[in-house]
């Protein structure tokens, strides 16, 4: 996939179909979105997913709310997905102030060579939002590309699917619901750094990792969790939190034991999978019983994997 982030001067290498908008959690609404783009793909054109580098409310309304993904977790799931193209557009007071019908022409026409353009109902762009789906549609008419409107995508219950409905979900701790909205598990992705390797001493070593400041975290607490190492599953238990019952300060992490595994991932960056809470942090009054209670939540992760792969409910 070719990442072009930051450029006020975008070009494609040949004509595009393009689909725009924030992308938060790419969730099943934006991975219909791609699907349809991706379409055009029989007709020779490339694939372009437009976004912003960071959230326009972020500059206009100075709404520094957490992301779903991060800039990084995003790219690599479009590069997945198998976008041929990325674009992160930098949100200056210049690009706010663009008259929709000014970044049609420079943008998508000149800039992209836009043959088709995909996009949900309530899409709006612009200087004040002017820009809509009738404008794009009047404009179609003027440069010569296909425009094609997606209905919002619903989940079973007949909820429209939206990252502030899986952001609900997430800050109430109902992983399970945001993880069926989002259509793959919520993944948070860090570096590994040093703890302060209290598990080894007990035989249940762990990894520590520090989310970017951006990212947003569940509820604090245990999760049913999986770590993909070297393209291999494992499965084991997260806390996210800051280690009550240990003495210091610890910044909000996530910390997890990943069963039957014991190889040095220091400084690797590595990607765990929420799958369940199964309990709040709290604070223990000695590391014997803390040792004693992740022993029971190792337990409780690895009933809720067995289940779930006996249902088949467990994506791979």
């Amino acid at each position: 996939m070719k990442l072009i982030s930051g450029q006020v001067e975008v070009s494609g290498d040949r004509p595009s179909a393009v689909t725009l908008g924030k992308f938060d959690g790419i969730h099943r609404g934006h991975q219909k979105l791609i699907r349809e783009t991706m379409k055009a793909e029989e007709q020779g054109l490339q694939t372009v997913v437009f976004t912003f580098m960071r959230p326009p409310r972020s500059l206009v309304k100075g709404d520094g709310q957490p992301v779903l993904l991060t800039n990084r977790e995003k790219r690599a799931h479009m590069e997945k997905l198998g976008v041929d193209l990325m674009i992160e557009y930098p949100f200056t007071e210049a690009v706010s102030h663009m008259e929709p019908e000014a970044f049609v022409e420079q943008v998508l026409v000149k800039g992209l060579k836009v043959k088709r353009i995909v996009t949900g109902p309530d899409f709006c762009f612009g200087y004040r939002r002017r820009g809509n789906i009738t404008l794009l549609e009047q404009l179609s008419a003027v440069f010569g590309y296909e425009l094609t409107v997606i209905e919002k995508e619903r989940a079973a219950d007949g909820q429209i699917i939206s990252s502030t409905l899986v952001r609900q979900e997430l800050l109430a701790g109902n992983v399970e619901r945001a993880n069926e909205l989002l259509g793959y598990p919520y993944t948070v992705t860090g570096e590994v750094v040093h703890g302060n390797h209290l598990g080894r001493t007990f035989g249940m070593p762990t990894i520590n990792q520090i989310p970017a400041e951006e990212k947003l975290l569940p509820p604090n607490g245990v999760y049913t969790a999986r770590v993909e190492v070297d393209g291999h599953l494992y499965e084991g238990v997260s806390n996210v939190g800051y280690k009550p019952t240990i003495e210091g300060n610890y910044p909000r992490g996530v910390e997890t034991y990943i069963f039957g595994f014991d190889k040095n991932v220091y400084g690797r960056t590595l990607d765990v999978q929420l799958f369940h809470y199964q309990r709040k942090e709290q604070k223990f009054s000695s590391v014997e019983e803390l040792k004693a209670q992740l022993a029971r939540d190792a337990e409780g992760s690895r009933q809720f994997f067995e289940q779930h792969r006996k249902m088949q409910k467990i994506p791979n």
